[in-house]
């Protein structure tokens, strides 16, 4: 499962760089315990050993950013950990630079002993890549736990092999105006056949160029827009011979369809205005777009009414799916993984699933990954976290359930996971955006995107 290959290249790295992590030994075998007091275990009671039941002595290492060890919610998630027994001490995982490689791979490429990470999904697979992180479903099983039962289709899973918790997911929904509905006498738009040809038709309905109003608006340049459409159609990015899939023409398509938002529908300001203006991602709280298809994080802007000052109403729905096929979004998932250099594997999976069944409990707005909620449950949730801060907004448990919590509703992963993902989205921004602007046409840009991403999924192999 582990690239060897990949593993030696990482290794010369950190052989080059040693110095700066003193304590690091050469490889995941011979780990050693770094002396930086800042990042360290508290090693006050000496030396434990591994094999102790008595789970008041447990103590694990968990990565976290600067700055995040004293948040609430982290602080809130260590004292669960501690009401089970177990005692957690944040790491702080040392920044990178822009261009710099990534220290927490790094550190556990050397050896550094840590018990518990966090990572989206998008972002797991390098590290997984590089044999570090440790696949659960042994643990899993020697616990009597049921994953699957409990988190469906939102597992982390690369090449059949499940290697975290989810605790929570960035899910797609629409966002809409109700001022801008009741202006143009339009009906607000239902949950019911909300495909995207029907967000089309009603962006045009309310579009209203001379007064500067436009029905839709999405950050046509964000990597995964480029491609969004063909995911909702269930098509792979990749083919089983492991190079790109992006001569399939539902991709050809999908590119297409993002431009013609404002290229050809006219429903918001066209490709070069928006990179012209420098038109920001939050243009929507400006009250002058009826609709924005983005994440659900989205409705944070929603809620901060100092940053966002508005005197009209908005509403929720689900993410528009292509006509003709299932309903469908895209997200993200927040997941709790455990290094292959713990020594306490059996704590640190008990201490994830902790976090992953009860994170969105704490009161911060998480949207839950947990497949296994009772409605009643769920009903108290939205109630109490979700639709208390946009009462005046009009926004009901129902429209919460239907946008975020459909179960007939199928689910992709909003970005690429896999060889060369990170040069593929650059590629699809570059090479998208000169056709947005007419330098080229769409044909030549798909064969540039398939040349320059089967490269870069070969170097990636390497």
């Amino acid at each position: 499962m582990y690239k060897t290959k990949k593993i030696f290249a990482i290794l010369l790295i950190v052989l080059m760089i040693g110095s700066i992590f003193s304590g690091c030994s050469n490889s995941v075998k011979n780990t050693s315990k770094t002396n930086d007091k800042e990042n360290s275990v508290d090693n006050s009671k000496g030396n434990e050993d591994n094999n102790k039941t008595n789970e008041e002595e447990i103590v694990l290492k968990w990565a976290v950013e600067a700055g995040a060890a004293d948040r609430g919610e982290t602080q809130d998630l260590i004292k669960l950990a501690a009401e089970h027994g177990i005692k957690i001490k944040p790491w702080i995982m040392p920044v990178a630079k822009d261009g710099e490689a990534d220290k927490l791979l790094i550190s556990l490429m050397g050896g550094e002993e840590i018990d518990i990470c966090y990572d989206a999904y998008p972002n797991m697979k390098r590290k997984i890549n590089a044999g570090v992180v440790y696949p659960i479903e042994q643990l899993a099983a020697d616990a009597g736990y049921n994953m699957k039962d409990k988190f469906g289709g939102y597992l982390p899973v690369f090449d059949d092999e499940v290697y975290g918790l989810p605790a929570f997911v960035d899910i797609g929904i629409t966002l809409y105006n109700r001022n801008l509905f009741d202006k143009a006498g339009i009906e607000y738009p239902s949950a019911e056949n909300w495909t995207w040809e029907n967000y089309i038709k009603t962006a045009k309905k309310l579009t209203d160029e001379s007064n500067g109003i436009y029905g839709s608006f999405m950050p046509t340049d964000w990597a995964h827009y480029n491609y969004f459409h063909a995911i909702q159609k269930g098509i792979s990015h990749y083919k089983e011979e492991g190079t790109s899939n992006y001569d399939a023409p539902e991709f050809a398509e999908a590119l297409k369809f993002n431009y013609d938002f404002g290229n050809l529908h006219k429903v918001q300001p066209d490709y070069l205005t928006m990179k012209s203006k420098q038109l920001p991602y939050d243009s929507f709280t400006t009250g002058k777009y009826g609709m924005f298809v983005c994440g659900c994080w989205s409705t944070s802007l929603m809620k901060d009414k100092e940053k966002y000052p508005r005197d009209w109403k908005f509403g929720i729905l689900p993410m528009p799916y292509p006509e003709g096929n299932d309903k469908s979004t895209i997200t993200v998932t927040g997941n709790y993984w455990i290094p292959t250099t713990s020594k306490k594997k059996e704590y640190a999976f008990k201490v994830i699933s902790l976090f992953a069944e009860h994170q969105y409990e704490l009161g911060y707005g998480k949207i839950p990954a947990r497949v296994d909620i009772s409605d009643e449950e769920l009903d108290k949730y939205i109630e109490e976290n979700l639709v208390e801060p946009f009462k005046e907004d009009g926004i009901t448990v129902d429209d919460f359930r239907q946008a975020y919590f459909d179960p007939n509703m199928k689910v992709y992963p909003e970005k690429i996971v896999g060889y060369g993902d990170v040069a593929i989205n650059q590629i699809f921004c570059e090479e998208g955006g000169l056709y947005g602007i007419g330098e080229k046409s769409l044909e030549d840009t798909m064969k540039q995107i398939k040349e320059k991403a089967d490269k870069a999924i070969k170097d990636d192999m390497k």
